[in-house]
């Protein structure tokens, strides 16, 4: 059992890093190769300041009536992407450099771990009691909410246990992931750039934006 969770850790992760990266390398030649929209109004702001703004809006709620109207939502989307970075990122640690994860680093994570699992719930809650929600969602929508959450909960019983079937449930379920994000709407990720340059490119080439302090919580 000790050599399949070292095999997982290193051989299997490795060969499904390899393959989610030519994967997304596909995807992003796919991406380039696609013409940029014309843009034909006449230029009357900066770009540079429309691009910062629109990346940094994402870090800044109090920019976006969304945001402000819905504080509680942006936090837990926060703390839920949080945790998706520590069990990823602990993926690395584990076998790497496995001093790293004291008793106290180990309980920081799981604390944040275990907010991502009530974020999950939270958020798989609020797809399936809202109308407006149910319409658009698809049964991937509703299957990577769940795998994820789930995900965050191997992570916890992995690195808190150090048991030979925890870290086989989280690094097996780590190499799942890393197949199946790139064709599920987890992916999304990795258009967030391209569509928050764009956005800032656009606006800020127009002259529309506004200060980042602009309706500022007081």
């Amino acid at each position: 059992m000790d050599e399949f969770v070292r095999e997982l850790e290193n051989e299997v992760q490795i060969a499904v890093l390899s393959a989610f990266g030519l994967m997304y390398g596909a995807r992003l030649l796919w991406l380039r190769s696609l013409r940029n929209p014309m843009e034909k109004a006449t230029p009357k702001g900066s770009v540079r300041k429309g691009v910062l703004l629109s990346f940094g809006s994402v870090f800044t709620p109090w920019s976006m009536e969304s945001t402000r109207k819905h504080l509680a939502v942006w936090v837990e989307f926060a703390l839920f992407h949080i945790a998706v970075g520590i069990a990823i990122g602990a993926t690395f640690v584990h076998p790497y450099a496995p001093q790293v994860l004291t008793d106290p680093v180990v309980y920081v994570l799981t604390a944040f771990l275990a907010i991502g699992v009530l974020a999950g719930l939270l958020r798989a809650r609020r797809r399936m009691a809202r109308p407006e929600m149910r319409a658009i969602s698809t049964p991937d929508d509703y299957f990577s909410i769940s795998i994820v959450t789930i995900y965050f909960a191997t992570a916890i019983w992995g690195l808190v246990t150090d048991s030979n079937w925890g870290l086989t449930a989280y690094f097996g379920l780590t190499a799942f992931l890393l197949l199946y994000v790139p064709w599920s709407k987890i992916s999304h990720y990795l258009y967030m750039p391209f569509t928050r340059f764009y956005f800032g490119f656009l606006f800020g080439r127009r002259g529309v934006t506004a200060p980042a302090s602009a309706g500022r919580y007081n």
